[in-house]
């Protein structure tokens, strides 16, 4: 048995040191050549800012063909299944310059190399709680850093609409405005707006443009305010006026959140007891008298209790996280 899971976890864990020693390599080419770009001249020159160009929005993380054709194979069953396509929606709201059938392929390695790193170094149960944390660990990654940039892309919000409503009353336009917006606020905002002002200027809907960001960065606010600059590009008005009352409500809202943070802050901090406690408790009880709490270890009733103890524990805290979490 150990055998067969060595022969599976080897090439596994090759397969995944070489994508991660890919990225690096890619990454730090990618940078060499941006730097390097405006000193080159003739051919080499447009070739390198070609170059540039096609790998400035994602990173390869395999090359060779043999790892392209099984990209390809994982890609396709994701596809027809719905996977890919929420793994590129949470790629882009996290500004994660990975692709995704890629980052899918090095995922599914990564939990054959967890799941059975795990057998071979325990039982069958260390293997399952292996595989369990290699396989949940990095979506709850992911999603925690696409909710974090939409939070800080939601609270500049305010700002650029104050901005831009400025600009505009001091007769720019709105596309003169989103240019200064991109360059006086700093990301998340402004690098979709610069985004925004350079499809624009190639001829694409300004509309479109900013439909598409809000729909990469999941925002209900930003929502409005594209609904408002399509309505007030149909039937005119004041934009102005318009983008104030939209930042007035905005820096309403959030003030709102605040509260609710505070009044909540007891019942977040509860969920924090009840997952450290357990755990605390547990350490001091085996560093005091390890043989009370060995039969967890060493027992199958006690492995089921330590186990189950362990899942009813996560379910608690997310029980209780769901009941503070209170939209606004």
């Amino acid at each position: 048995m150990k055998f067969l899971i060595a022969f599976l976890v080897f090439p596994a864990a090759g397969l995944l040191t070489w994508g991660l020693i890919t990225l690096v390599a890619r990454e730090r080419n990618r940078h060499l050549n941006e730097t390097l770009a405006p000193y080159s001249v003739g051919t080499l020159r447009d070739a390198r800012v070609t170059a540039t160009t096609a790998g400035a929005g994602t990173t390869e993380l395999v090359r060779t063909p043999f790892l392209q054709r099984a990209v390809a194979a994982v890609a396709e069953v994701a596809s027809s299944r719905g996977v890919l396509q929420f793994l590129k929606r949470q790629l882009d709201q996290a500004d994660l310059p990975l692709r995704p059938a890629e980052a899918l392929f090095v995922y599914l390695v990564g939990i054959v190399v967890g799941g059975a790193l795990g057998l071979l170094l325990g039982n069958a149960i260390w293997g399952l709680v292996a595989l369990v944390v290699v396989a949940v660990v990095p979506w709850m990654v992911l999603m925690s850093a696409a909710k974090r940039r939409t939070a800080k892309f939601t609270a500049q919000l305010p700002d650029m609409l104050q901005l831009l409503g400025t600009t505009l009353r001091s007769g720019f336009s709105i596309l003169q405005g989103l240019t200064t917006v991109s360059q006086q606020l700093s990301d998340p905002i402004g690098k979709d707006m610069r985004h925004v002002v350079a499809e624009a200027r190639l001829g694409r809907s300004l509309v479109d443009a900013l439909a598409e960001v809000a729909q990469r960065v999941r925002s209900d606010d930003f929502e409005w305010v594209v609904t408002a600059i399509g309505i007030q590009r149909e039937v005119g008005g004041n934009l102005a006026e318009l983008l104030d009352i939209v930042a007035d409500t905005m820096i309403a809202r959030a003030r709102i959140r605040g509260e609710a943070r505070t009044l909540t802050a007891e019942g977040r901090i509860g969920a924090a007891v009840i997952s450290i406690l357990p755990v605390a408790i547990g350490f001091f009880v085996y560093a005091v008298n390890p043989g009370y709490i060995r039969p967890l270890f060493h027992q199958a009733f006690g492995e089921i209790l330590f186990y189950g103890s362990i899942g009813l524990g996560v379910i608690g805290i997310f029980w209780t996280r769901k009941l503070v979490d209170i939209e606004v």
